[in-house]
């Protein structure tokens, strides 16, 4: 079955995402050796990398990074919140 995410759905999702790993990154400042909270940790990366992925394909980029490709710069390309764009 596949789901459809709105754009605002996705977003959140990724938010959340990148909140945890922020989270394991202080509780590996510590723990350095937790093999378990590495594997949670790569694991989340490879996963927020996919939304992010899947965000871009269908919304545009999410920063002035992915923005930059083929000689053409995409951040503009989609519409501002304030044309309409969410």
């Amino acid at each position: 079955m596949v789901v459809n995410k709105s754009r605002c759905e996705l977003l959140r999702e990724i938010q959340a995402h990148d909140f945890k790993l922020y989270d394991l990154q202080l509780y590996l400042n510590t723990h350095p050796f937790d093999e378990e909270a590495l594997c949670m940790y790569q694991n989340l990366v490879n996963a927020t990398e996919d939304l992010k992925e899947e965000y871009e394909e269908k919304y545009g980029p999410l920063t002035a990074k992915a923005a930059a490709g083929d000689c053409e710069w995409k951040w503009i390309k989609n519409p501002w919140p304030w044309e309409g764009g969410k």
